[in-house]
C-alpha cells in the first residue's frame, strides 16, 4: 500500500480473481513503457499523465477524465510538471476480457442488448470520456478503488458485483460504443458459422452462392438459411447484400471509379440492380452518396 506520508515515487498493485487495480504516486519526471490485453480503465485523482499508444494517438490523463480500451495496447507514458508538492496520483484498472463479455452475456440474455453499432467503423484503440456520463463511471470506479485497498471479508465476491455495476455504468455513456463493438466482434467470431462470415467478408468482391456457404457450414441449404436467420436475424442473402453495400461505400469514398466499375467489380449482374440495392441498405442513392 503507498504510504503517503513518504514523498517518494511509489506503486502498489492489488489484484483481485479477475481484475488488478494498480496505484501509481509519482514525484519527480519519469518515462515508461506498459502493455495490456484487458478491458482497462485508466483515471487520475491528481497532476497529469502523457500517454502515447503505438499508433500515434495521445491522451491526457488528468482528474475529471476517464480512459478506457478494449484491444491489446501498448504505449510510452510521460510524467512531466510534477514535484513534491505537486505529485501525480493515477490508477489503472485491468478487467479480463472474458470477465467483461461474461457480464455483457447475461445483460444481453435478460435485456437483448440493442445493435448500437449500424455499421462497422474503426474506433480507437483507447478513448478518453468526460462530462456528465463519466461521473457514473467514476462513482463506480471508486468504490472498485475502495475495496481493493481495505481489508474487507468476501472481497471477490464484492468485487465482482461491483464491477459488474461498472460495465452497466458504461454502458449508459459514449463508452458503450467500445465495448459494444468488441463484445459484437468477438461473438462473431466464437460463433459456429464464424467461418461462413469470414469467407463471405473474404469473397466480397465475387458472386457468393448461398449453397456453397451451407456447404462450408455442413448443412443443408435449408438448415442452413433457418440457423443464419435465428443467428444473426438476417437472411443470408440479405447479409451478403449488406456486406456488399458497405465495401461499395469504402470504394466510393476512396476512389473515382465509375458506378459501372464498382457493380461489375463487387459481381453484381448489371448497374441498375446495383443501384437498386445501394438505395434499399444504404437509405441513400448512389448519387447522393458519392456527393
Amino acid at each position: 500500500m503507498i504510504d503517503f506520508s513518504k514523498k517518494i515515487t511509489q506503486t502498489s498493485l492489488y489484484t483481485g480473481k479477475e481484475s488488478e487495480l494498480l496505484m501509481s504516486y509519482v514525484v519527480s519526471k519519469e518515462n515508461s513503457y506498459c502493455e495490456f490485453d484487458n478491458v482497462v480503465f485508466g483515471y487520475a485523482s491528481n497532476g497529469a499523465k502523457k500517454i502515447i499508444f503505438s499508433n500515434d494517438s495521445v491522451i491526457h490523463l488528468k482528474p475529471g477524465v476517464v480512459a478506457m480500451g478494449c484491444e491489446k495496447l501498448s504505449a510510452q507514458t510521460e510524467v512531466n510538471n510534477v514535484s513534491i508538492e505537486n505529485p501525480l496520483i493515477c490508477f489503472r484498472l485491468d478487467i479480463s476480457k472474458k470477465k467483461v463479455w461474461d457480464i455483457l452475456d447475461k445483460i444481453n440474455d435478460s435485456y437483448s442488448i440493442p445493435k448500437l453499432i449500424k455499421e462497422e467503423q474503426k474506433l480507437e484503440s483507447t478513448e478518453v470520456y468526460t462530462g456528465n456520463g463519466s461521473e457514473l463511471v467514476f462513482a463506480s470506479l471508486k468504490n472498485i478503488q475502495n475495496l481493493y485497498t481495505q481489508n474487507v471479508k468476501y472481497k471477490d465476491y464484492w468485487l465482482n458485483l461491483k464491477i459488474e455495476e461498472l460495465i452497466l455504468s458504461c454502458l449508459q455513456t459514449d463508452m458503450h460504443n467500445q465495448l459494444i463493438t468488441n463484445y459484437d466482434s468477438q461473438k462473431i467470431q466464437d460463433h459456429p458459422l464464424a467461418h461462413v462470415i469470414h469467407h463471405i467478408k473474404s469473397n466480397i468482391h465475387d458472386t457468393i452462392d448461398i449453397k456453397t456457404l451451407a456447404d462450408k457450414a455442413c448443412m443443408s441449404r435449408a438448415t442452413f438459411f433457418r440457423q443464419f436467420k435465428h443467428h444473426f436475424g438476417i437472411t443470408p442473402h440479405n447479409f451478403i447484400q449488406a456486406e456488399k453495400i458497405k465495401e461499395a461505400q469504402k470504394i466510393l469514398n476512396t476512389s473515382k471509379k465509375s458506378i459501372n466499375e464498382i457493380a461489375y467489380q463487387l459481381g453484381y449482374s448489371s448497374p441498375s440492380y446495383f443501384k437498386t440495392n445501394f438505395k434499399k441498405y444504404s437509405d441513400l442513392s448512389l448519387k447522393s452518396y458519392r456527393k
